[in-house]
C-alpha cells in the first residue's frame, strides 16, 4: 500500500488536475488553487498516522478514513483497487479540501499570530492584520462554490445509504456527522483539547460500527449502544468547551 503523500509524489499535477476536472467538474479557474494545495500537502511534516483511507466506489463519495485535516491524512496508507495513480491522487486531493483549501498549520499559524497581536495590545499591528484579512480574494467565490459542492456530495451519499425502516440508518447518519465534524476538529477548531474532542467522536463512530453490525443486536451490541448514548449525554453539548 502507498500513502496519500506517495500518491501525490508519484504524479504530475497536470495529470491530477485532469482527473479532478473529469471526475468532479471543477472549474478551470480553480486550477491554480489546487496546484498550490497540491504543493502544500506534499511538503507537510511527516506524521505517524493511525488508520487507513479506503477508496472505493464513486469518486463523489468521500473515502472512508478521511475524517481529519490534510496534515493528519497525508501519511495515512490508502487501500484501493484502483491502478490509476493520478485518479487516486485526484480523489484524495479533492476530498482533503472538504472544509477549506488551508492546511491545519496555516490555520494555527494565523490564529497564533492574531493572539500575539491581541496580547501585545499593538493597535497598529491589529489594524494591519484586520486590513489584510478583509482583502477581497478574487477566487473567493469559486472556492466557496467548490466547498459547497463537496459538502452537498458528502450529505447526498450519506442519506443515500440510510434506508427507510432500518434503525441502523439513523446511527449511520449520526456517524457521518461525527466524521464530518472530526475533519474540522482535527485541524481547524480554535479551542483547547480539540484533538481530545475528535478522539471522543472517533470512539462514538467505533461504537456505532459495533452496535449496527447486525440488524438484530446481540448483548455486546446493546452494551455499545448504551455506552454510546452515555457519551452523547455527557459530551454532545461540550465538544468545543
Amino acid at each position: 500500500m502507498k500513502t496519500f503523500r506517495e500518491y501525490l509524489n508519484d504524479c504530475q499535477f497536470g495529470d491530477v488536475w485532469q482527473a479532478i476536472s473529469e471526475n468532479f467538474s471543477e472549474s478551470e479557474v480553480l486550477k491554480p488553487v489546487y496546484a498550490e494545495y497540491y504543493e502544500k500537502l506534499k511538503i507537510l511534516p511527516e506524521i505517524d498516522s493511525k488508520g487507513v483511507i479506503e477508496l472505493s466506489g464513486r469518486p463523489t463519495r468521500q473515502p472512508d478514513g478521511m475524517n481529519a485535516a490534510p496534515d493528519w491524512l497525508i501519511d495515512k496508507q490508502v487501500i484501493t483497487s484502483e491502478t490509476d495513480n493520478a485518479y487516486v491522487a485526484a480523489v484524495l486531493l479533492y476530498w482533503a479540501s472538504l472544509h477549506t483549501f488551508l492546511t491545519s498549520k496555516e490555520h494555527d499559524d494565523d490564529l497564533y499570530h492574531y493572539l500575539d497581536i491581541i496580547e501585545s495590545d499593538d493597535c497598529q499591528a491589529l489594524g494591519q492584520y484586520l486590513t489584510e484579512s478583509m482583502k477581497s480574494d478574487p477566487l473567493g467565490s469559486a472556492k466557496r462554490e467548490s466547498l459547497d459542492r463537496k459538502e452537498q456530495q458528502f450529505w447526498e451519499e450519506t442519506f443515500a445509504r440510510s434506508s427507510p425502516g432500518d434503525w441502523r440508518g439513523i446511527l449511520f447518519v449520526l456517524k457521518r456527522k461525527f466524521e464530518y465534524d472530526m475533519g474540522f476538529m482535527r485541524g481547524f477548531a480554535d479551542h483547547a483539547d480539540r484533538e481530545h474532542d475528535a478522539d471522543r467522536m472517533q470512539l462514538c463512530c467505533r461504537l456505532i460500527d459495533g452496535a449496527t453490525a447486525d440488524i438484530y443486536p446481540a448483548d455486546i451490541a446493546r452494551k455499545m449502544l448504551s455506552l454510546l448514548f452515555k457519551i452523547l449525554e455527557q459530551d454532545i453539548t461540550n465538544w468545543s468547551d
